[in-house]
């Protein structure tokens, strides 16, 4: 086990250390729009691929608390202070799930293994790596396994989950190697809003050991963040339309999935991309993300694959950058693609590469 528990006798207290990497993720059906009445709740289920090579670090001492402070945070053992309201934020929502909190000051340190504004899920990695953490703590104080434990009725995994959806839903996510769905949905059984699940079921080797190369077209800070996005689908004039083809689209393809339909997997995964960016252009105010080179790398892919024939395709977040899925069976064809006829649209020739289906490890 690589999770010290460190014990300090002094006043009968107990020092608690745990450490995660925690792979960010990339959703196949996206998450855009939330619930009212509860905290983070998806308005449609999503499914991901966790990117194994693109992950946060997170080791959290806990402290017993002798003031008012809640945490101390570090990013990469250096003071961050931007980051602070988002955990602050955090940790007052978890509050009453977690009372042993108010007992600890928390000494939080995390950094990624990518730059930030690369197109990849920072908060999914980060507050993914930050719930595990926390839940095997817990596990810690109560004196249960760690691991495979059950505290508040949940499993270390599903508690892990259901911690992180709280910090950034996305997070919540990033738990499993197999394709994770977080939103109830008839398709997927066990699925729940409030953490999500590994997909059930075999997946067609046809659709294993997939791979994500991600095309940095801009590096720079969004125009308009991910919650502000959300909050504008609550007076969407299409959002009903969206959820529902979001739940139809992930039925489709985790049918797909375990059948190994590899060309509705693709339609599927490109249209949802296009989806998710046509409700950002559509929105009061609307706004768009993609750049001119988006564009120009979507239509080389189309054409690639047109003229080889070859298993790939491409996904976006809710940025400019593009997710180049491809089977890991073709690495070497599609890497040349990259490398000759993508390299000239990414800023400064960046791209990051990453397996996909690896889930966390436990770190000293």
């Amino acid at each position: 086990m690589n999770v010290e528990h460190a014990q300090n006798h002094t006043e009968n207290h107990a020092i608690y250390s745990a450490g995660y990497q925690c792979p960010s993720n990339i959703a196949l059906v996206k998450y855009w729009g939330k619930k009212s009445g509860g905290v983070q709740l998806p308005a449609n289920p999503s499914i991901s691929w966790s990117l194994g090579d693109l992950y946060a670090s997170t080791v959290v001492h806990a402290l017993p608390r002798e003031n008012d402070q809640a945490f101390v945070f570090t990013l990469g053992g250096v003071s961050k202070a931007s980051f602070e309201p988002k955990i602050a934020s955090f940790l007052t929502k978890i509050a009453s799930d977690c009372p042993w909190l108010i007992d600890f000051t928390l000494h939080i340190d995390s950094q990624n293994n990518f730059p930030h504004g690369t197109g990849i899920a920072s908060s999914a990695a980060g507050f993914g790596a930050l719930g595990l953490c926390l839940a095997h703590i817990e596990q810690l104080i109560h004196g249960a396994p760690a691991l495979d434990g059950r505290v508040n009725n949940m499993d270390f995994w599903q508690r892990s989950s259901y911690l992180s959806r709280i910090g950034s839903g996305s997070a919540c996510r990033s738990m499993f190697d197999k394709p994770a769905v977080w939103g109830l949905s008839e398709a997927v059984n066990g699925s729940s809003d409030l953490f999500a699940v590994p997909l059930d079921g075999e997946i067609h080797p046809d659709l294993q050991g997939w791979k994500d190369v991600v095309l940095i077209v801009d590096d720079g800070e969004k125009s308009v963040s991910s919650t502000d996005g959300h909050a504008l689908l609550e007076a969407h004039p299409y959002a009903g339309a969206r959820f529902g083809q979001a739940q139809k689209n992930l039925g489709l393809l985790v049918e797909a999935m375990r059948s190994g339909d590899v060309q509705r997997f693709i339609a599927i995964v490109e249209s949802e991309a296009l989806q998710l960016h046509s409700m950002m252009m559509t929105s009061l105010p609307y706004y768009l993300l993609m750049r001119p080179n988006t564009l120009a790398i979507i239509e080389k892919i189309w054409q690639f694959r047109e003229s080889s024939g070859l298993p790939l395709c491409f996904t976006l977040d809710a940025g400019a950058n593009v997710h180049l899925l491809y089977d890991g069976k073709i690495d070497k064809t599609l890497m040349n693609f990259v490398n000759t006829t993508l390299l000239p649209y990414c800023k400064n020739g960046q791209y990051l590469c990453s397996d996909t289906g690896k889930r966390p490890a436990a770190i000293v």
